[in-house]
């Protein structure tokens, strides 16, 4: 069974996209064309993350990061993971929320990590624990 957990977002997120929305109004409303496409392009890349991003724990043993169609989705091997913990971090990472999770998981004899925000962090954190003690990941 599949679990989503949706990203939690931060005020600071909601504050970047009405700046954002400003600067869309006033570039458009005084016709600055080039600036009014950028930004626009901008928002739409906002709007995206913010609808998209959520994290999958698979029956199937995977963990499935999806951050919109701007953004590579990463699916990470619960197997793989050496440890998680919650964090306070700015990072640049597939989370709208400064309160995160780190993941650390193996690739070949080397450690990485990434960061998520899910919206419950021990809930996520418990879920994550239990699929990977009962069993289920699997290899595919």
């Amino acid at each position: 069974m599949d679990r989503t957990f949706h990203s939690k977002v931060d005020w600071w997120y909601w504050l970047l996209m009405a700046v954002t929305a400003f600067l869309l109004f006033d570039f458009f409303w005084f016709h600055y064309t080039i600036a009014t496409l950028l930004v626009a392009a901008v928002m739409i890349f906002e709007i995206e993350m913010l609808i998209h991003t959520r994290y999958i724990v698979t029956g199937s043993g995977k963990l499935l990061i999806e951050t919109g169609r701007f953004v590579a989705d990463k699916t990470i091997l619960l197997n793989t993971i050496v440890g998680m913990c919650e964090v306070n971090s700015f990072s640049i990472a597939p989370a709208l929320s400064v309160h995160r999770v780190e993941i650390t998981y193996r690739v070949g004899d080397k450690h990485e990590k990434v960061f998520v925000s899910p919206q419950n962090a021990e809930d996520f954190i418990r879920w994550v624990q239990k699929k990977m003690k009962s069993g289920e990941n699997t290899d595919q």
